[in-house]
């Protein structure tokens, strides 16, 4: 077992614990596809000015008012499969984040802001970002959903072995348990 997955479900293992003893269980988990890009100066620092990730995994728990947690891990193991970049920089990320929904937690989109923190890990040490970005999820049913996101993922100067930059990422999402959703238009019966 890969070193990256023993920390996720020790990770998944005590996020479960700390939120799941909750009558109204609200748990969504995912896996997407990423990149991430660096601008053109720092990608000579990194490497790369692309990066493909495969996969994300992340898990989310609504918690109050429009407000959810959400912890993720992502590591680009599909430049392994593929061979296709000459570098192949690698980039590992533990995140963490709170979302706001507006309000929008019951509807079939979802658009929400977010912010949080990472730890990264590149060719060089781990390294703190700051992140901020947006979001939104459409669901198909009260099970399954699509997600898209945008985050900008801020480095200190002084931290030195990571550079700011950008991460978009696109994927699908699971409720644990029936979503009570607003119904559909073309879902009623009149």
């Amino acid at each position: 077992m890969s070193k990256f997955l023993k920390v996720f479900l020790i990770f998944f293992f005590v996020g479960s614990q700390l939120f799941g003893q909750n009558k109204e269980n609200k748990w969504v988990v995912g896996a997407s596809v990423g990149v991430v890009k660096f601008t053109s100066e720092d990608s000579h620092f990194i490497g790369e000015q692309f990066i493909f990730q495969m996969p994300k995994l992340n898990v989310s728990r609504y918690f109050y008012k429009g407000l959810t947690l959400d912890a993720a891990i992502s590591f680009n193991t599909i430049n392994e499969i593929s061979g296709f970049y000459k570098n192949d920089v690698p980039y590992f990320s533990l995140d963490g984040a709170v979302k706001y929904d507006f309000g929008k937690s019951k509807e079939n989109f979802v658009p929400y802001i977010m912010f949080g923190g990472s730890l990264l890990k590149t060719t060089y040490k781990m390294t703190p970002t700051f992140n901020i970005g947006a979001g939104g999820t459409f669901w198909l049913n009260s099970r399954y959903g699509a997600n898209i996101q945008l985050l900008h993922k801020n480095s200190l100067e002084t931290f030195g072995s990571m550079r700011s930059h950008t991460y978009f990422s696109v994927g699908v999402v699971y409720s644990l348990k029936l979503r009570a959703m607003i119904p559909r238009l073309w879902s009623s019966n009149n």
